[in-house]
C-alpha cells in the first residue's frame, strides 16, 4: 500500500480512512476506529477523574480566602439579577469586558455550593470540575490529532499537574477559569466539532469570547480560535462557509457584549475597562514609549519555564518550546486552522505583552501555556508511524509521571491557608448558637485581606454592632465567647 502524502495526515480521520481503503484494510481500520470510540469516553473520564481529585486535595482544610475570593464568592452568593454586568476588576485598573466570570461562579454556587453550605470552596470545587472536564476534552482532541492514546495521556498529564496551575485551580480566580475556556474552544475545534452546524460554531465562539470575559489576557488564545474558525473554509476556497463563520462570530460578540454596552449606558463610566492597557497602547502609538520586545520574549520565556517546570528551573525549556514551534510550523504549514489555535496565540502573546508597558507576571501567560505544550506533543508526531508515536508517548507518560508527585507536594505549599479548616469549624459552632455577635475574631494572624466573619455570616450567622457578644476562633477550631457590657 503506497503511504498517502504528508498533507494527508492533516486530514479528518474519515477523510484519512477513504485514502488508505482497501478490501484487505478496512475491517482492521473499522475495528481500530471502534475500539477507540468505545475506549476513548472511559479514559477521559478517568483523565476527568485524577485531574480533579489533584485539583481539589485539601480544599476542604486549606482554601484561599483572601480578598479576591471574598470579593468575588459574596457576589456569586447573590439573586442572578443582582449580578454586575461588567467582570471583575483587574490589578492594573479598569475591569474585564463582561460578566461571564459572575455568571460561571453564580451556576457553580446553585448547582454545587448547596453540597457544601455554599461555603466558598465550593467555588473552588466547580472551578475545578470546568477546568478538569476542559483537559478531558484537550485529551480527546490531542489523541484524535496525533492518534497517540499515550502521547495525549502524557501531554495532558504535563499540563493539569503543572506545580504552579493545581495551586491555581481551585481558589475561585478569573486566570484558571479564562484558561478552560480557552482550552475548551481550542480541543472542539481540534476536533472538528464546530463542522456539524452554524450552532455549534456559535458554541465555540460564545466560550473563545467568554475567556476575554474572565481574563483580558485570554483575548490571544480567543483570537487565535477566531482565526482557526475563519481560516478552515477561506483555505478551502469556501467564501459562503468563510463569511458565514466570521457573521457568526461577530453575532455571538455583539450578543455577549450587551451586558456591557448596558452597564455603560446606566453607569457613563469614566474608568474604562483594561484602562492600563489602553493606556499602554496609547504611549506607543503617539512615539512616547517603544515597545518591550525583549521583555515579552523573556516574559514568556520565563513563564513557560516557571509553569511548566516548578519546582525546578529548566533553563532549556524555552529552547525547546521554540524548536517544537518550528518543527510544528514546518509540518503543519498546510493545516492553517492547528497554526492558528498552537502556533498563533504563542506569537500574539509575544507580541501583546511588548505593547503592554507595565511588569509581567507569570500568571499572564496561564492560559497560552498549554498550547505551548500541545506544540510540543504535536512536534514529537511523526506521521504515519503510529508504533512509534506510542513509544515515544509512552517513554513521556512515565518520565512525567515519576515528577507527577513531587509536582503535587510543592501545589500543596502554594496559595493555601492553612488557618481555613479552624475558620469554618468555628464559625459553624457560633452560627449553631443562633445568637448575634458584635464581632468573629480569631486568636491566629489572617492574612491581611481575609475577613473571619464572612464564613459564620455565609452560615446563617448574624453580626450586630450593638450585640454584647465577641467571639474568638482558637487555631484548633473551639470558640471563646467574650461579653461586653457598656
Amino acid at each position: 500500500m503506497a503511504r498517502a502524502p504528508a498533507r494527508d495526515y492533516e486530514a479528518p480521520r474519515a477523510d484519512v480512512a477513504r485514502l488508505n481503503y482497501s478490501k484487505r484494510g478496512a475491517p482492521q481500520m473499522q475495528a481500530s476506529h471502534s475500539w477507540r470510540s468505545r475506549l476513548q469516553p472511559v479514559v477521559a473520564g478517568g483523565v476527568f477523574v485524577f485531574t480533579l481529585t489533584c485539583r481539589i486535595r485539601g480544599i476542604t482544610r486549606e482554601f484561599w480566602l483572601l480578598g479576591d475570593q471574598i470579593r468575588d464568592w459574596g457576589i456569586a452568593l447573590r439573586p442572578f439579577h443582582e449580578l454586575p454586568l461588567v467582570g471583575p476588576p483587574t490589578h492594573v485598573h479598569g475591569y474585564t469586558i463582561g460578566p461571564a466570570y459572575y455568571w460561571l461562579m453564580w451556576a457553580i454556587r446553585v448547582t454545587v455550593g448547596p453540597w457544601f453550605d455554599n461555603l466558598p470552596h465550593s467555588g473552588g470545587i466547580g472551578q475545578a470540575i470546568v477546568e478538569s472536564f476542559a483537559d478531558a476534552v484537550l485529551f480527546c482532541a490531542v489523541w484524535y490529532r496525533t492518534r497517540s492514546v499515550w502521547l495525549a495521556l502524557a501531554t495532558i498529564l504535563a499540563i493539569a499537574t503543572a506545580a504552579y496551575d493545581v495551586a491555581l485551580s481551585a481558589i475561585v480566580w478569573t486566570t484558571v477559569i479564562a484558561s478552560a475556556f480557552g482550552k475548551l474552544a481550542v480541543a472542539l475545534v481540534l476536533l472538528g466539532w464546530h463542522r456539524a452546524s452554524v450552532a455549534r460554531l456559535a458554541v465555540v465562539a460564545a466560550l473563545a469570547w467568554s475567556a476575554v470575559h474572565v481574563y483580558s489576557g485570554a483575548i490571544f488564545v480567543t483570537a487565535g480560535v477566531f482565526g482557526a474558525l475563519v481560516s478552515e473554509p477561506l483555505v478551502r476556497r469556501d467564501w459562503r462557509a468563510a463569511g458565514r463563520a466570521a457573521a457568526t462570530i461577530a453575532l455571538v460578540v455583539g450578543a455577549l457584549q450587551v451586558p456591557y454596552l448596558v452597564y455603560q449606558i446606566q453607569t457613563r463610566a469614566s474608568d474604562p475597562a483594561m484602562g492600563a492597557v489602553t493606556g499602554s497602547l496609547s504611549r506607543i502609538v503617539t512615539g512616547r514609549d517603544a515597545p518591550e520586545v525583549a521583555k515579552s520574549l523573556n516574559g514568556f520565556a520565563s513563564a513557560f519555564q516557571f509553569i511548566q517546570g516548578f519546582p525546578w528551573t529548566i533553563g532549556w525549556a524555552p529552547w525547546l518550546l521554540l524548536a517544537a514551534d518550528i518543527v510544528v510550523a514546518i509540518r503543519y504549514r498546510r493545516d492553517v486552522a492547528l497554526l492558528m489555535l498552537v502556533l498563533a496565540p504563542q506569537a500574539a502573546a509575544i507580541v501583546g505583552y511588548a505593547l503592554f508597558l507595565g511588569a509581567l507576571d507569570h500568571y499572564y501567560y496561564i492560559p497560552v501555556v498549554p498550547l505551548a505544550v500541545v506544540a510540543i506533543a504535536l512536534a514529537m508526531t511523526l506521521p504515519e508511524r503510529p508504533m512509534v508515536n506510542h513509544t515515544i508517548g509512552i517513554v513521556l507518560l512515565l518520565a512525567i509521571a515519576t515528577v507527577v508527585p513531587t509536582r503535587l507536594r510543592m501545589a500543596g505549599r502554594l496559595h493555601r491557608m492553612p488557618e481555613y479548616a479552624a475558620l469554618v469549624r468555628g464559625s459553624r459552632r457560633i452560627a449553631g448558637m443562633g445568637q448575634p455577635m458584635r464581632a468573629v475574631r480569631t486568636a491566629f494572624p489572617l492574612q491581611p485581606t481575609s475577613d473571619p466573619e464572612f464564613l459564620y455570616k455565609i452560615l446563617g450567622g448574624r453580626i450586630d454592632r450593638n450585640a454584647t457578644w465577641v467571639a474568638t476562633i482558637a487555631g484548633d477550631g473551639q470558640v471563646s465567647y467574650r461579653q461586653i457590657t457598656e
